[in-house]
């Protein structure tokens, strides 16, 4: 898996003729957020852009998938802009310059994937909630399935596309060989996510 970081002039000829996944973790902006964490977030999405830009010199993103899209057409964007106003900005743009928007989910299998989710937040008895469990598993092994067939039937030889997901998915898809995965990591993504692990253990209310 190639580090956006680590690529350099010289190597972007030894991915041109490789299938490419820029990846991008989605991160969303909490009703309840603090001002901090919104600054945080607007620079990690101002900086994602950025780092795409750079990577595209590796090949334009010709396709973009993103997570709990499985609608098509204008009901794709809304969606988008509803869960993340700043990520549907960056996706019309690439949309703009010719780049399409394919749903990576499938209605059926994301709503029992959801379901299951939420059962799970209700169970009180730990029976019910291994039986739960269960099916919830299976649910996300036949989204994980899907995703990855739908990665592989839309990604032509030499295409770079974009995907936008949580990253313990991302990281639990299995990729072949003629895939090449790039993570795009800004800084501003380390400094949120630490901002995060201070929040739960009340560090922020201190840190200077």
């Amino acid at each position: 898996m190639a580090e956006i970081g680590k690529i350099t002039k010289p190597e972007v000829k030894k991915y041109e003729n490789k299938k490419k996944i820029y990846f991008i973790k989605n991160i969303y902006l909490p009703q309840n957020a603090t001002d901090t964490y919104k600054s945080i977030f607007k620079r990690y999405w101002k900086e994602v852009e950025e780092h795409l830009g750079k990577l595209e010199a590796a090949g334009k993103v010709s396709k973009i998938f993103c997570e709990s899209i499985y609608m098509t057409g204008e009901k794709s964007m809304q969606v988008l802009h509803n869960m993340n106003a700043r990520l549907g900005e960056i996706v019309k743009k690439k949309i703009d310059k010719g780049a399409l928007f394919l749903p990576l989910e499938d209605k059926d299998i994301f709503g029992a994937y959801i379901d299951w989710n939420n059962c799970l937040m209700i169970v009180q008895t730990s029976a019910v909630y291994d039986t739960v469990q269960k099916f919830f598993k299976e649910a996300i092994e036949n989204r994980l399935q899907h995703i990855t067939k739908m990665l592989q039937d839309n990604i032509a030889d030499t295409e770079a596309v974009l995907l936008i997901m949580r990253e313990e998915d991302r990281k639990a898809l299995e990729f072949p060989e003629d895939m090449e995965v790039f993570p795009i990591t800004p800084p501003a993504l380390d400094d949120l996510e630490q901002y995060i692990r201070d929040a739960h253990s009340g560090k922020e209310y201190w840190r200077s």
